[in-house]
């Protein structure tokens, strides 16, 4: 009996201690190594999220939109987490939500399509399915560039979880994730410290925020973004408004993976936030901290292969 006391006090303690993001990660990842996948985050700074949350992608991918894709899929990634960087930045609010951090709308993630031999990842990713899967040049850029925008179509629709009259209808409608005017994509070949080599996109892209309106929407703890990146407050609504545009700033790489078992894409995407506060003022993380340095650290220290 006392025995059983113990390990029922040990489980409470450990949930009284766990935040929602640790219970989330705990139920929800999918361990990758058994599906043959190795994915290691190196260099994580402090202010994101050390581990990262891996999920499968297949039903979220096929959902927002509207069923055009059909892949066997996971992402892993991390986020802003509640770790504060200076007196100055915003307490009790994420990093990914507070307009003083650099890391906010940042993401670092890895999108993992699989390669099933068939028509689906081959159909999504390659421009012919039936050449080369780790061709470089067969990669198809108009689908490396809709993973990001899909990834963000889906936290910004979760961000109105519960919004009285908000409609998915709507939510397409108002939506969007465009080149920014005056700017063009770049690509090239690049090699990392590793010596793999990739296929890399650079763009500078305008959408909205997924800052939702608290007063508007109720988003549930566990099942939207909330889980992990928490709610605004006063102070973040003083300095920016709910959904305000924002222009993302980052970079695609992606290449082939030939292993035994698991055959796989992978898909590095990572970005930084730039946006205009209330005063007017434009605030570009990108291009003023150090957070381009940071993730292009990250990049060339992930581990990511077969799992031995």
């Amino acid at each position: 009996m006392n025995h059983s006391k113990g390990i029922v006090t040990a489980i409470l303690a450990l949930f009284i201690s766990c935040t929602t993001a640790d219970l989330v990660r705990l139920f929800k990842n999918v361990n990758l190594e058994k599906q043959g996948i190795h994915l290691k985050l190196n260099g994580v700074p402090r202010g994101l999220y050390q581990e990262p949350f891996i999920i499968s992608f297949d039903k979220m991918l096929h959902d927002v939109s509207d069923g055009d894709v059909e892949v066997k899929a996971y992402n892993a990634y991390t986020v802003g987490n509640f770790e504060k960087l200076s007196p100055q930045s915003i307490k009790d609010v994420s990093n990914f939500l507070d307009p003083t951090c650099k890391f906010k709308d940042t993401w670092f993630g890895v999108y993992i399509i699989l390669d099933d031999r068939g028509e689906l990842g081959r159909g999504f990713i390659l421009k012919d399915p039936s050449g080369k899967p780790d061709d470089l040049h067969n990669l198809k850029e108009a689908s490396l560039l809709m993973l990001p925008e899909l990834d963000q179509k889906i936290i910004f629709w979760s961000s109105h979880q519960h919004q009285d009259g908000y409609t998915w209808k709507r939510c397409k409608e108002e939506f969007h994730f465009d080149v920014r005017k005056g700017t063009r994509l770049a690509t090239e070949t690049v090699t990392d410290r590793q010596g793999r080599e990739w296929y890399k996109i650079t763009g500078t892209f305008n959408t909205l925020a997924a800052l939702t309106d608290t007063a508007k929407a109720n988003m549930s703890l566990i099942s939207s973004i909330r889980s992990y990146v928490g709610l605004p407050n006063e102070q973040v609504y003083a300095l920016v408004t709910p959904w305000h545009n924002l222009i993302i700033k980052g970079s695609i790489f992606a290449r082939y993976f030939s292993c035994s078992n698991t055959a796989f894409w992978a898909v590095v995407y990572y970005n930084g936030g730039a946006f205009y506060n209330r005063k007017g003022t434009l605030v570009d993380n990108w291009e003023q901290t150090d957070l381009q340095d940071v993730l292009d650290n990250m990049f060339n220290d992930l581990e990511i292969g077969c799992a031995q």
